[in-house]
């Protein structure tokens, strides 16, 4: 496994996995520490606490492509590709240029995981994405 404290993490990932929308992370810090109480925010994780979980945590996810499919009023995500811990530097360096090679102009929804457990998500409208009616 790659250890992110030796190598460059994009910031846009590093406040997906850390920030407040999703709080896998977060938890993780907060709870590891048996003295903490639920409610209490003196009991919040340091900054440092969650980056040392998000370094912990980072190196172990993989990660899953899904297309937006859109028919009528429902909305469905078809997978189109995954990718092991590790395998996937080029998509977090440069997401819209590797997501366009890759699998074309779509709506592409990037979901982390750890192990089974899911970590976050991302949306991107890849290579000038307009509407479902542009999809193949």
């Amino acid at each position: 496994m790659v250890d992110p404290s030796h190598e460059h993490v994009p910031p846009w990932l590093h406040k997906l996995f850390t920030g407040h929308q999703y709080p896998y992370v977060r938890r993780l810090a907060k709870f590891e520490k048996k003295d903490r109480r639920v409610g209490d925010p003196r009991s919040e994780p340091s900054r440092e606490e969650i980056d040392a979980k998000f370094r912990e945590v980072y190196p172990r996810c993989s990660a899953k492509i899904l297309q937006e499919v859109k028919q009528g009023m429902i909305v469905s995500f078809r997978e189109l590709g995954s990718y092991p811990p590790g395998g996937y530097r080029e998509l977090v360096e440069t997401p819209e240029t590797f997501l366009a090679r890759e699998y074309g102009r779509k709506k592409i929804k990037v979901n982390f995981y750890d192990g089974e457990n899911f970590v976050c998500t991302i949306n991107f409208k890849v290579g000038g994405w307009t509407s479902h009616d542009d999809d193949e």
